[in-house]
């Protein structure tokens, strides 16, 4: 029998796919274009290596997700939205300073960790074990933003030495 917190995250994995599918190309668009795409996929490929390295060591479990015989992990989360979420910071903080960006990652890894932090407390789509908290997610989900954002700058500057 499937219980109800089992419904309610399939309903919200559906929710959130249509939301990726729509915002994806949307979110990529724009003068600089390429660099959100990379940027994108990059953010993916990360997540391609680490988020399963986590479920498979019971760190983070996905009791309700997508294609559960092939994937441990959140494919929507880990492949989509995460890295949406990456583009629109980096979109964001484009012309900022260093300074700037450091504190702008804030205003993107708070929200993005509190709702995973919700999502886990009311769903069956993440569950926490082993001692891993929301602090771990938010420091996770920072870190990765700003590495991404120094990638993009380091990217910037090459393309700039090359024209």
């Amino acid at each position: 029998m499937v219980s109800l917190g089992h419904r309610f995250g399939k309903k919200i994995l559906k929710w959130l796919l249509l939301f990726g599918l729509i915002a994806s190309p949307i979110s990529l668009l724009g003068r600089s274009y390429k660099n959100w795409v990379i940027l994108f996929l990059l953010n993916s490929y990360v997540n391609f290596f680490i988020a399963p390295i986590l479920a498979k060591k019971k760190v983070l479990r996905y009791p309700v997700r997508f294609l559960p015989k092939y994937y441990k992990s959140s494919i929507i989360y880990d492949y989509c939205l995460c890295s949406l979420v990456t583009v629109w910071y980096c979109r964001l903080t484009n012309q900022d300073s260093f300074k700037q960006l450091v504190l702008k990652v804030w205003l993107f890894s708070i929200p993005q960790a509190l709702m995973e932090r919700w999502l886990e407390r009311h769903t069956q789509l993440i569950k926490y074990s082993k001692g891993w908290n929301w602090i771990y997610s938010l420091l996770t989900i920072t870190s990765a933003k700003l590495v991404l954002r120094c990638f993009l700058i380091f990217l910037d500057r090459t393309d700039k030495k090359m024209s």
